[in-house]
């Protein structure tokens, strides 16, 4: 059982009460920020569509209607625009609001968990999975960056269980061991 502390120093707890109702407000503002969004998103797409039926004109001189501080010329200014990026927003949630987060590992996550799970396939010896493993990687072409965040994949990466691969505890400390001296050579 753990015990919770209920005597703070001088100095904390006026940090404490301090802090707590703007936390407090950040906690109800993101609820309200949850219901704004989600009651602002269709009327700001059917505005849009009327404006857009009636002008002719893109997006961004949409946007640029709604905040005239929105850069209309130049491409990456208003791009990186917090209005725009919020207006591009709320055109996706309206457009498709039962989209959510993808799902699952990455393309590189499985690719580092295949990679991590065959290189018992390729010999016993730390040897053979090193030499196994710099083909692999050579192959790819990528940039450097890249490779080392493959590897690092590769590092933390659990082997799952393939049938006629060795599972043996060697062989998964043999992996570790040749995918730490690639590593060792190739990053240093």
């Amino acid at each position: 059982m753990s015990t919770t502390r209920t005597t703070y120093s001088v100095k904390l707890k006026a940090a404490l009460d301090e802090l707590r109702p703007a936390f407090r407000e950040v906690g109800q503002g993101l609820d309200q920020l949850a219901r704004k969004r989600a009651e602002i998103a269709p009327v700001f797409l059917k505005t849009y569509q009327a404006w857009q039926r009636e002008t002719g004109r893109p997006f961004i001189a949409f946007v640029h209607e709604l905040d005239p501080a929105v850069p209309v010329n130049d491409r990456n200014a208003y791009r990186t625009h917090r209005s725009y990026r919020a207006a591009q927003y709320l055109r996706q949630l309206a457009e498709n609001p039962e989209k959510t987060a993808p799902t699952g590992r990455t393309p590189l996550a499985m690719l580092a968990i295949t990679i991590k799970s065959f290189l018992p396939l390729y010999g016993p010896s730390q040897k053979d999975q090193h030499a196994a493993l710099e083909a692999l990687i050579g192959a790819t072409h990528w940039r450097e960056r890249d490779r080392r965040r493959l590897l690092a994949k590769i590092r933390r990466a659990k082997a799952i269980g393939l049938p006629n691969v060795p599972r043996l505890v060697e062989s998964a400390k043999v992996t570790k061991a040749a995918v730490l001296a690639f590593e060792k050579k190739h990053v240093a």
